[in-house]
């Protein structure tokens, strides 16, 4: 006997948002892919993508698959600004990805990789009495290095880390994970506190996904504000 058997394909999905930083109670309304850098949601039909993106819109970056790297280098050369960086624990890793987008030298000036104190005091003009007051990693310090690259470049926003990534290190006032994120103009600098609580390289993978978001959003609001 002959037994038929009919199987309903799944069909995949046609339309995508790129996320970071959406909240969890937000993220559960939709069908996702939660990766390092955020999480991506999936769509089949594109008026519930335009729909989601109207009710998420500040969370998403991108709606193809493109990194965040690509996004704000976009931005920048678009409003023909010049970007400089300054990072203590991610090592140049967030240089590192700005640089492996094509075409990004027409906005990126480079970068300045201060680990040791010695050379955030050199490079950057950091005073020593801030160090030893508030410590490397520090709202402070962080703001200090914001300040510090655009004294030393011509660049119109900067972007600083710093920060414990572990796995030693932390102090019960300073816990492992806790990294400050800046972003400097001549007019204003914004540092944020956060606590990441993943591996060694994971923080700083994250620490770099931080900052380039901080700067998405900053390019954003600038842009409605004029």
């Amino acid at each position: 006997m002959i037994v038929s058997v009919c199987i309903k394909k799944k069909r995949n999905p046609l339309y995508i948002l790129r996320t970071f930083g959406l909240p969890e109670e937000k993220l559960r309304h939709y069908r996702h892919k939660k990766w390092l850098g955020g999480a991506d949601l999936y769509f089949e039909v594109e008026q519930e993508k335009i729909k989601a993106q109207e009710d998420i819109g500040e969370f998403v970056y991108a709606d193809s698959l493109v990194e965040m790297e690509e996004v704000v280098i976009r931005m920048l050369k678009k409003d023909g600004l010049k970007l400089a960086v300054a990072e203590s624990c991610s090592g140049g890793l967030l240089s590192a990805r700005l640089v492996n987008v094509p075409g990004s030298s027409d906005v990126f000036l480079g970068g300045f990789v201060v680990y040791a104190n010695e050379l955030k005091t050199k490079l950057l003009s950091i005073k020593e009495n801030l160090l030893k007051e508030f410590g490397a990693v520090s709202e402070e310090v962080c703001r200090a290095m914001c300040v510090g690259v655009l004294e030393e470049t011509d660049a119109d926003i900067a972007l600083a880390i710093t920060g414990i990534a572990g796995p030693d290190g932390g102090t019960p006032k300073k816990p492992v994970g806790l990294t400050f994120v800046g972003l400097g103009t001549d007019s204003e600098v914004i540092v944020q506190r956060h606590h990441l609580k993943k591996s060694r390289n994971a923080n700083r993978f994250l620490s770099t996904q931080i900052a380039l978001d901080m700067l998405r959003k900053y390019l954003s609001k600038r842009r409605t504000d004029e």
